[in-house]
């Protein structure tokens, strides 16, 4: 059980890139800037920066995370990359040995893909009902987008910002089995 007491403040920041020009090019990801959701290279608390709060014993934390949603249509078929980015020049902690802090951490740049799989799906099911029109794909990516910060302030409130453990282990079973579920839409 764990027996230290701690605080936990978590600012989940968005950022949302949508861009939709059909003659613009793809992201390449600036590594120095970003980190692109990868199972083979998981985050770390090194990828954070550090910043100090007085002599509080206390623990914070910040994961920014970006959608990244650019392409557009293409001979009326659609033509989209969809990359799901950790900022880590916003991203930050108080205390680098904080395990379960991480944890909820890390869970959210998961959730983050799980939305990025799910935008992919919903592409490439418009795709298949022969949808020619941007603007209802646009509005399926904002409406996912939206979910998902719905979702990441209900994973915030029920783990109590990865206070509550059962919780938490309850939101990384959900997530990874939507991760799996979804499998076929991990990359574009």
């Amino acid at each position: 059980m764990f027996r230290h007491r701690f605080v936990v403040l978590l600012a989940l920041l968005f950022y949302t890139q949508l861009s939709f020009a059909q003659k613009q090019g793809f992201l390449t990801v600036d590594t120095l800037a970003f980190i692109e959701w990868n199972e083979d290279r998981p985050i770390s608390w090194e990828d954070y920066g550090v910043r100090t709060f007085g002599k509080k014993p206390s623990s914070f934390a910040i994961t920014s995370v970006t959608h990244s949603v650019r392409g557009g249509l293409k001979n009326g078929e659609p033509n989209f990359q969809v990359k799901v980015l950790f900022v880590k020049k916003d991203s930050w902690t108080s205390d680098t040995t904080n395990v379960r802090l991480f944890e909820h951490e890390r869970l959210h740049f998961d959730l983050a893909e799980l939305y990025g799989r799910k935008i992919r799906k919903q592409i490439v099911m418009l795709g298949n009902q022969g949808i020619d029109k941007l603007s209802v794909y646009k509005r399926y990516v904002r409406l996912l987008l939206d979910e998902y910060k719905r979702k990441s302030m209900d994973y915030d409130a029920e783990t109590r910002h990865g206070a509550f453990f059962d919780q938490q282990q309850e939101w990384e079973e959900f997530v990874h089995h939507e991760l799996e579920r979804l499998i076929d839409f991990k990359f574009n």
